[in-house]
């Protein structure tokens, strides 16, 4: 090869480079504009999405309007899920944007299971939340330390268990001294103790029953 091709596929390289330099450029500013003008649309429209049995979505999306107010441009995606979370009955949540203005909102919503200590829920996915107040729903009521609590759930399925055939349990304690006490609809207490357990329930399952 000559010089002269030599220079000549030189300069093509270079040629080559400088348009693909430029596209990545023209590229990132397009990139940059878009990212603008998303940001710079302002949000009109804010849904929700999920199976809210305990919830208002209506209400939740008023709390959150007058929270934001006209600020949705300033917020952050981060922000807003942060503000959802916060709730009590919202287990977890996520958004994201929808073109052109619309904000998505899909809520994972608490589903209790017993009311823990006559002021909070405990979760269906063992976690304790205390919403402003509790909701007219019968569920059995549970007792003991806030460490304690997938132990006292765990007995109370247990002692459900083994008297489904004869009578609800309404309420499970665990008490200072580690003593178990249930509590039937039928209004019997029955104090079952620490040791045994098991076997107190039968028996005292046995003298009910006859």
């Amino acid at each position: 090869m000559t010089a002269k091709q030599i220079a000549r596929r030189t300069l093509t390289h270079w040629k080559v480079l400088i348009i693909l330099i430029g596209l990545g450029v023209t590229g990132s500013i397009a990139a940059s504009g878009l990212s603008h003008l998303l940001r710079d649309i302002q949000i009109r429209q804010v849904k929700l999405l999920g199976d809210l049995r305990y919830l208002d979505a209506e209400n939740l999306t008023k709390d959150l309007s007058v929270k934001f107010d006209d600020n949705y441009l300033d917020t952050t995606l981060i922000e807003v899920v942060s503000e959802v979370k916060s709730h009590p009955w919202i287990s977890n949540a996520s958004a994201r944007r929808v073109w052109p203005d619309t904000l998505l909102i899909e809520i994972v919503e608490q589903r209790p299971v017993a009311v823990y200590n006559d002021t909070q829920y405990l979760g269906l996915s063992g976690d304790l939340f205390e919403p402003p107040e509790l909701v007219d729903k019968p569920m059995p009521r549970l007792y003991g330390a806030l460490s304690e609590t997938s132990q006292v759930y765990s007995h109370y399925s247990v002692f459900s268990d083994r008297l489904a055939d004869f009578a609800k349990v309404t309420s499970v304690s665990r008490g200072h001294d580690l003593g178990w006490e249930i509590v039937l609809d039928h209004g019997f207490t029955l104090q079952l103790g620490r040791d045994d357990i098991l076997g107190r329930l039968a028996r005292a399952r046995e003298i009910l029953m006859r």
